[in-house]
């Protein structure tokens, strides 16, 4: 059960749910029930070829100005700002019908903002969590410089705290996408069976390409409508680039994935596209020079580094972009983490081919060993044996 449409799968999240329902559909009778928009519906078809029975409750993106007036009210409640939103009547109605009909083994929530709807009793309930996001608002408060938002982040955090720990006790079994987040789990709900399935690659979809590249390129894949993501953005445009521009003014920053008008404008400037959302992002990581994954912020595992890696190119990310992967800093990529250090990592590997070509086997190679859909495939289903065994 997710709060967005699992297809086209071409973002983190999308692709996380739709790969590891196909795994279970191989395994198990699957139903998607989910949000979806009047646009989704076209798409219903491309999931039931997967085997998969899907239920979408119908739910259009919200504008701004309601997200606003959401965060708001969502303050005087026991709910966090993103469950809050996520909730609704109608939902739960289909909730209630489809168990009404028949018995589910195992319900898979994908994520805690789907945590607030209400199951029979004797419900297990897999969590799945895409990220720990009481993280993610904590280091979104360290980093912004906005005082409401700061204040904001703050209020959040302590209250997802609470919200996810809580959850993490009360569910049948929590998967995690990095062995650094179950640990965290482990020690709040040590009674409550757990697994690492990380995000995982399609190698051949994802595979070394023909293109020529286009020197001096960098690429940021990210949908700019996650903070985290535009706030990357920001800071490769605005703080890396004009560093790597002043001994290679010829550089030039592709950003790609969804955003909206407001998000887009902003990266109205010289050598830098944004291009919104596209059908492929393969061609513009064919294309780069170097794929880059400036993330100041955020949790979980990032769908992005492993792709780079799977096209076999050279990557700078920072820390946290590369969290609970497992890379090697100077073996798979290089890792920096001030604007200072991360233009310096970037003109490295402008000025150094040889290496730059060595970080790209290692990473394509370690990406093939670790990190396939069937070897997350089969991880969830240990989980899930576990879980239907304790009854």
């Amino acid at each position: 059960m997710g709060a967005w449409f699992p297809f086209p799968p071409r973002w983190g999240w999308a692709m996380r749910v739709y790969h590891l329902a196909r795994q279970l559909a191989a395994r198990h009778d699957v139903t998607v029930l989910t949000y979806g928009t009047s646009a989704d519906r076209a798409n219903v078809s491309q999931l039931e070829q997967e085997n998969l029975a899907v239920e979408i409750v119908a739910r259009e993106t919200p504008s701004r100005a309601a997200r606003r007036k959401d965060q708001l009210a969502s303050l005087v409640t026991r709910t966090p700002f993103e469950p809050y939103t996520t909730y609704s009547r109608e939902m739960q109605d289909a909730i209630d019908r489809l168990v009404a009909n028949r018995p589910f083994d195992v319900v898979q929530l994908e994520s805690t903002l789907v945590w607030p709807f209400r199951f029979p009793s004797a419900t297990r309930i897999v969590l799945d969590e895409h990220n720990v996001d009481y993280e993610t608002y904590a280091r979104m408060r360290e980093g912004t410089r906005s005082p409401l938002r700061k204040a904001f982040y703050k209020v959040e955090e302590a209250r997802v705290h609470r919200y996810e720990q809580e959850a993490w006790r009360r569910a049948s079994g929590c998967v995690l996408t990095s062995a650094r987040e179950e640990a965290m789990v482990n020690e709040a709900a040590p009674e409550t069976p757990t697994a690492v399935v990380p995000n995982g690659v399609d190698t051949e979809y994802f595979r070394p390409g023909s293109s020529a590249v286009q020197p001096r390129t960098l690429v940021f894949n990210g949908v700019l409508d996650y903070r985290p993501n535009l706030d990357a953005a920001l800071f490769l445009v605005e703080e890396v680039l004009p560093l790597v521009q002043s001994t290679h003014p010829d550089t030039r920053v592709a950003i790609v994935g969804r955003g909206g008008p407001d998000e887009l404008s902003v990266f109205r400037r010289p050598h830098v596209e944004a291009t919104g959302e596209v059908p492929d992002v393969r061609p513009y990581l064919e294309q780069a020079e170097l794929v880059v994954v400036p993330i100041l912020a955020g949790s979980g595992t990032r769908f992005k580094v492993v792709e780079g890696l799977a096209m076999e190119k050279p990557m700078v990310s920072t820390a946290v972009g590369c969290e609970g992967i497992g890379v090697e800093n100077g073996r798979h990529l290089l890792v920096a983490d001030t604007a200072e250090a991360f233009a310096a990592a970037t003109v490295k590997l402008f000025d150094d081919p040889a290496l730059a070509g060595s970080l790209g086997r290692d990473g394509r190679l370690f990406v093939e060993q670790e990190y396939s859909w069937d070897r997350a495939g089969e991880r969830l289903q240990a989980l899930y044996d576990e879980v239907l065994g304790a009854r």
